[in-house]
Parts: structure tokens; C-alpha cells; sequence
């Protein structure tokens, strides 16, 4: 049943901070290894790095991660605004996926570039803060990665830019990715993007060399609203009106006019065809394809109209075609010093989410370019990719003593379906050994789920139902039923489903619907040898019916919708798409762990006697994971050493493997100490007072609740956390060999 929550926010917190105080440390925790060596096999070949967690709305960097000559990949996906690594192995488009930098990187939102503002040839990040722009300055050692936000010298979280003889925010749409390049040719980085409410592109000249600072500055000031001299109406085309009168202002902006609101843009600055002078790439928020822009030849930045245009770019190849807003990146992604053209949705919703990654060859120069279309499912086709929130089980398919992977999904984007959203469900086999997992993908849509109309959604949770022998399937969907289906095989090692109750009922006849996205699971919680339903669902609460039937004939009953007390959405929300798994330990005890919204999976046990009580939280850290949103855990045994493995499915429609190791046993709960340092007040509004015995400065990075680096940098006495939302952070401070964890609640 859905569930309503309490808008009373105060007792949500006050409820949050005592459960937190609660946490039983003496309890059993689980180590977690995050490892890739796990093979998956596709087609008769390995996956380069299967375990990545998937691709949906990428934006591509290059960047210096491992101290060698050559630059890695850096790519920033709108999906969860998470970040991933790959270290460049320097051959073709081969790379490693490297997880360990991504902690690395300040918390960023909705787009971010890389790009050297200073020319100290290390790449810094220009990403979307409320207002505008944000920059973080690269200040990266050997060894070590960091970043320290000088946005208007550190003064206010965004860019300024001197317009209309005011400094004010430089602003950039959340929905937007600007240009950020060197447009007038002076050696400082430039900006173009769209204006707050328009249609045309505005031009804002860095300054610092002009003022004497070299490329080493950040000094903005609008020159041109209405730069190259076009439109983009907006009355159902993206085509461009050249030669555009400019109304607004041309060279030397002033005010007035009038505009047309300003729906979404990307733009991407480059030289089409060799003349000196940018051209432009832009794609737009309702429109499937690319426009290319071509400037005339008169000079760098010499207030210049756009001359043609290219509708379908790239013409000369199989142009982009991403139904809804792509994005454009160019970037060297095959190692021959040429950049590559990498095409991406800037949207994750109602968007390509499987194959999003258009490469383009470039078989031309960085300033002659000549693209040709490649595929559209770069490195994708490398990684488990299911399209939008993967749904990862495990469990012995056809009963030879190998723990088996089956992934559903929300769906993949599908304009030829219903709600546009294509769910199904993979197998793959283990083809390893008991010691030595190995996988080989069988089908991509087993027992042909996506034809039978069940929506979107599909999770499943298998158990012998029936008692003949073989394992049935129930199987929750996004509108919050329940669909059972009978194995009709006679088999121990093959199945044959059947659906033998669409929108499963209780024992009162009606049908189960927890409200949206329901997560079953079977699990025999009460000790009486039939299988329960315990079922996650949207609000993030657990859903707990009882089998007041036998082993051969099941009828649940409606027991509670809090079962155990658990809520895992976040006090400012009422999301929490909880996904819950249950196992037995080597004591026989029951463990609980618990996917959520915000990409964290929670522990749980003291569950056996106490089903009408409140469970332990053993651990709301579980493996410091940092896979982005909607992490769905599956847990199972998959080298036999009677320690439980983790397979974490992503919204981004891929998973993440942690194999059990219980010396990685560590989570920021287990560092807190407060032996040296000290700060005050805490709770905090902002402002934090450091007792600092060394008295000089001190390194400090700042994590989100789930591990997620949000600030860093080098304070003596006081540390801002203005910028933070309220929540549970912890502060890790340095100094020479002292290292040490406090834990901080902003208010």
C-alpha cells in the first residue's frame, strides 16, 4: 500500500539524527572490494570494463589523472550528476575504468567541462552552479588530485561578468552546456552561451590579458549579444535565421529589444573549415539533430555573421539523429592527437539511454575536420548497459552449484512502445567455476518479459511457489503491482514461465499495489518454511505481507507497510526507491540490505522476533559506495568462501561489483575521532571555528553522507559550509602524518 508520509520536516530530522545516534557499531558489518576482474562475456568477446555502471547523458573532458603523458577521460553524466574516470592505456580508444579518482572531484551538477584557464597545463572544471558558472582550479600534485573553487577569486560561488557596466552572475541554464574556448585567439578562455531569456548567443570576452594577468584570470565582460549575427526562433525548427538584425545590441551590448524565452541549448565552439575563425555546433532541447554554423573569413571575432548552415551534421555521414536535446564534445578519444566528435543526450529523461554515445572519426585536422560515423553506443558497448536503472538478481538458474545473473531495468528508450519505455529482463551464465565467477550473457530478454505487456519496471524475485521442484518467478513493476508466474518446465535446471496471475492478489482477493516501483522480494522472514513477500516500493518505506499459506499453495497477507521501521528517503523528500534484500548469514541470522534513492545501501538486522519492531541499522554505509542514484543491491556468494558478494545495479543501467572482503570493513563512522582536532558549533548554519593545534594551515576534504568528496581545500582556523545542504557530512583534516575524521550536521 502507498504510504503517506508526514510533512512535519522537524520530526523527520529529529527521527534521522536519533536513528543515526542509534547505530549499532558492535554489530555485524560486511566488507565490501570493489573489482573488475570478473570477465563478461557478449557475443564470444570480454567487455573492457563491464562493471562501469552504464552511460546515459554523457559529457566528455580529457584530463591528466595518473601523472603520465597522456590525457584520461573524464566523463560527466547528467544522470545523478556522477562522474567517471578512465585511465588512458594509450592504444586506439582503449581505456581502464579507474573509480578510485572519482572521489577525487568536488560534487558537480548538471554540466561540467574541463578545460586549462591558467595555462599551467592542467585541466580545470567549469561547471553549472545556481546562477551561473562555476570554476574549480585544478591544484593537483603528484599523486594526488584537487581542486579549489576561484570563481570570482572565491568570493561568490559563480563567474561575473561586467555587463551593461554592472558585474553580475555570468549565467548559464541549468538545461545548457556553453562554449567555453578561446574565441578571440589571445590565448584566455571565452564564454558563448545563450542568453537568460533569448535566442541569440552572447559573447563574453575573458579580459586577463588584456589586463596584464596573462591566461591566468577569470575577468568576463559582455561584448556581443548577438554574436554571429543569428536566431533560433523557437516556432518548430531549430533552423537558424541568419544575418539576423541584432535588435539587442551588436558589438557594444546595450539594453532592449525583443527576445524569445529561451527553452534550452548546447553549444559547442570549434573551426569547420580551416579559416582561423570559430564556428558553431548547437543542439537544441526539443529537436533530435545537430546545426552546424559556419562563419565568414573576415577575421577572429570581428563581429561576423553566420554564412550557411548544416540542418543534418554531419551531412557527409549518417547525420545525429538522438530524438530529444544532443549534446556535442570534442575530444581525442582514439589516441592519434585528432580530435573526435562524441555525441550525447543532455537530457535523462524521455531520451536515447542505450545507445547515447555517438562517435564520430575525425579523418581530418583539429581545424579541417572530417567526421564519420562510427556507432552509437561508444564505450557503452564495454559495459553492462540496460538502458535506464538496472535491476541486478542472483541466484542459481539451472542448479549446477554456480550463482547465475539476471538484470531487468526501468527500460530502454523505445519511441515505438507504450510510455516509450521498453523493460525487459538479461540472463547471464556462469560459466566459471565455484571459485571463480565468470559470466556469459545468454539473452537480453528472457522468457520474452517485454512482449506480455507487464509495463515498465520489471523486478523479479525467484522462489519455488508450488513445491514441485522448480523455481517461480514474481516479478513487481513500476506501477506498483505484482505479476506471478508459474515455472512449467518439471525441471531443476530450466525454466518455462507462465503467467498465471497478473497483478497478484492477497488473501482478500485484491490486488497487491504498493504505489509505484515495487520491489519484491521472497524471503521466509517468520521462520515457518513458506515465502514472504517483503516489497520496496517509491516512498522508500518496506512493504511486509505475510504467506498465511503452505509451501505448495501461497496467500499473503497484508501486514504492515513500515516494516521494521525503515525509511529511506531523505527528510526533503518523500523518494526513496527502496530495494530490499534478504539473506541468512553463517549464523543462520537474517541480514537486511536496503537500495536507495540517493545511491547508498543500508544494513539491517536484529530482524528475527522483532518483524513488529524497529530493525537495527548496522550500517548506512555499506562499502562507501558512490554509483550515483537508484542503487539496487543483489547479494550472493559468488566464489564460495561463505562471505556475501554485492552486484549493484545503477539508474545510469549498468552495476557495479563488490566482491566480500572483510578486511575493507571501513566507513566514515568507524574514522570519526576527535583526538586532535575539534570544531564548534555543530550542528553548524555555515560557519565552522577549527580548534587547530598546529596553528597554520591544514588540508580538509568534506563527504557527502555517501562518500561523495563535496569540498576540499586548506583552512587554519575556520571552514565555510555555507554552499553544503543541510544534512550529515564528514570533515577529513591533514596535517604532516595526522590524519582525522569528524563528523559535522548542517543545519
Amino acid at each position: 500500500m502507498p504510504r503517506i508520509k508526514s510533512n512535519i520536516i522537524t520530526l523527520t530530522i529529529c527521527i534521522f539524527l536519533l536513528n543515526l545516534l542509534s547505530l549499532d557499531l558492535s554489530a555485524q558489518k560486511y566488507g565490501f572490494e570493489r573489482v573488475d576482474s570478473v570477465t563478461i562475456t557478449v557475443g564470444g568477446l570480454q567487455l573492457d570494463y563491464p562493471w562501469a555502471g552504464g552511460i546515459n547523458a554523457a559529457q566528455f573532458s580529457t584530463i591528466h589523472l595518473n601523472n603520465d603523458t597522456i590525457e584520461d577521460l573524464f566523463i560527466f553524466d547528467r544522470t545523478g550528476n556522477k562522474i567517471l574516470t578512465f585511465i588512458n592505456s594509450g592504444i586506439g580508444s582503449g581505456y581502464v575504468y579507474a573509480p578510485e579518482y572519482e572521489s577525487q572531484f568536488p560534487a558537480l551538477e548538471s554540466w561540467a567541462l574541463l578545460r586549462d584557464y591558467n595555462c599551467d597545463g592542467k585541466k580545470d572544471i567549469f561547471s553549472y552552479v545556481s546562477g551561473g558558472i562555476g570554476v574549480w582550479e585544478n591544484t593537483s600534485s603528484v599523486g594526488v588530485i584537487s581542486f579549489v573553487n576561484v570563481s570570482n577569486n572565491g568570493t561568490t560561488p559563480y563567474v561575473i561578468s561586467n555587463q551593461y557596466g554592472n558585474y553580475v552572475n555570468l549565467y548559464v541554464s541549468k538545461s545548457d552546456i556553453p562554449a567555453i574556448n578561446d574565441i578571440d585567439g589571445d590565448g584566455d578562455l571565452d564564454v558563448l552561451t545563450f542568453g537568460v531569456i533569448g535566442s541569440r548567443v552572447e559573447y563574453h570576452k575573458n579580459l586577463s590579458v588584456e589586463q596584464g594577468y596573462g591566461c591566468d584570470s577569470l575577468y568576463y565582460e559582455l561584448k556581443n549579444e548577438c554574436w554571429g549575427h543569428f536566431m533560433e526562433t523557437g516556432f518548430g525548427t531549430n533552423t537558424a535565421v541568419l544575418f539576423d538584425t541584432c535588435t539587442v545590441g551588436i558589438s557594444d551590448p546595450q539594453k532592449g529589444g525583443s527576445v524569445l524565452k529561451h527553452a534550452g541549448s548546447t553549444v559547442l565552439s570549434l573551426d569547420l573549415n580551416n579559416d582561423g575563425v570559430k564556428d558553431l555546433i548547437l543542439g537544441d532541447v526539443s529537436f533530435n539533430n545537430l546545426v552546424a554554423l559556419t562563419n565568414d573569413n573576415l577575421g577572429v571575432n570581428m563581429n561576423t555573421s553566420f554564412l550557411s548552415q548544416d540542418t543534418a551534421f554531419p551531412s557527409n555521414t549518417i547525420p545525429v539523429d538522438m530524438q530529444v536535446f544532443p549534446g556535442a564534445f570534442y575530444e581525442d578519444v582514439d589516441n592519434d592527437n585528432i580530435k573526435d566528435l562524441v555525441v550525447s543526450p543532455n537530457s535523462d529523461n524521455e531520451s536515447e539511454n542505450y545507445n547515447s554515445v555517438w562517435y564520430y572519426k575525425n579523418y581530418g585536422t583539429n581545424t579541417l575536420p572530417l567526421f564519420g560515423h562510427i556507432q552509437n553506443d561508444f564505450m557503452q558497448d564495454q559495459m553492462i548497459e540496460k538502458g535506464r536503472s538496472a535491476f541486478p538478481v542472483l541466484f542459481d538458474y539451472n542448479n549446477d552449484g554456480l550463482t547465475d545473473l539476471f538484470i531487468s531495468n526501468f527500460g530502454i528508450f523505445d519511441m515505438s512502445v507504450p510510455d516509450n519505455y521498453r523493460s525487459q529482463m538479461a540472463f547471464y551464465q556462469n560459466v566459471g567455476s565455484v571459485s571463480f565467477p565468470e559470466f556469459q550473457l545468454v539473452t537480453d530478454d528472457f522468457q520474452g518479459l517485454s512482449g506480455l505487456g507487464l509495463g515498465t519496471g520489471i523486478y523479479p524475485t525467484f522462489s519455488d511457489m508450488d513445491n514441485d521442484g522448480d523455481v517461480d518467478v514474481i516479478c513487481g513493476t513500476h506501477d506498483g503491482y505484482l505479476h506471478y508466474f508459474m515455472n512449467t518446465s518439471g525441471s531443476l535446471n530450466s525454466m518455462n514461465f507462465v503467467l498465471m496471475a497478473p497483478q497478484l492478489q492477497d488473501d482478500n482477493s485484491i490486488p497487491i499495489d504498493v504505489g509505484y516501483a515495487a520491489k519484491p522480494c521472497l524471503f521466509d522472514i517468520d521462520g515457518d518454511l513458506d515465502y514472504d513477500l517483503i516489497i520496496g516500493e517509491e516512498n522508500g518505506n518496506l512493504n511486509y505481507y505475510e504467506n498465511m499459506g503452505t509451501q505448495s499453495s501461497y496467500a499473503f497477507r497484508f501486514r504492515s507497510e513500515t516494516f521494521g521501521e525503515i525509511d529511506v528517503s531523505e527528510w526533503w523528500t518523500t523518494i526513496g526507491n527502496s530495494v530490499p534484500v534478504l539473506f541468512k548469514d553463517t549464523m543462520n541470522e537474517t541480514q537486511l540490505f536496503v537500495g536507495t534513492e540517493n545511491g547508498a545501501v543500508y544494513h539491517y538486522d536484529d530482524i528475527e522476533n522483532n518483524l513488529a519492531g524497529i530493525f537495527n541499522a548496522v550500517d548506512t554505509l555499506v562499502a562507501n559506495i558512490n554509483i550515483g542514484p537508484n542503487a539496487a543491491p543483489a547479494i550472493g556468494d559468488l566464489n564460495s568462501d561463505n562471505y556475501p558478494d554485492m552486484i549493484v545495479g545503477t539508474k545510469r543501467g549498468g552495476v557495479s561489483l563488490y566482491m566480500g572482503n572483510p578486511n575493507f570493513i571501513s566507513t566514515f563512522e568507524e574514522l570519526v575521532t576527535e583526538n586532535i582536532f575539534k570544531v564548534y558549533p555543530n550542528p553548524t548554519t555555515g560557519l565552522l571555528t577549527i580548534v587547530n593545534p598546529f596553528n597554520t594551515s591544514i588540508r580538509y576534504q568534506v563527504f557527502s553522507s555517501i562518500g561523495q568528496l563535496v569540498q576540499s581545500g586548506e583552512v587554519k582556523s575556520q571552514l565555510e559550509v555555507n554552499n553544503l545542504a543541510s544534512g550529515m557530512y564528514f570533515v577529513l583534516f591533514e596535517k604532516e602524518d595526522v590524519r582525522e575524521v569528524l563528523r559535522i550536521i548542517k543545519d
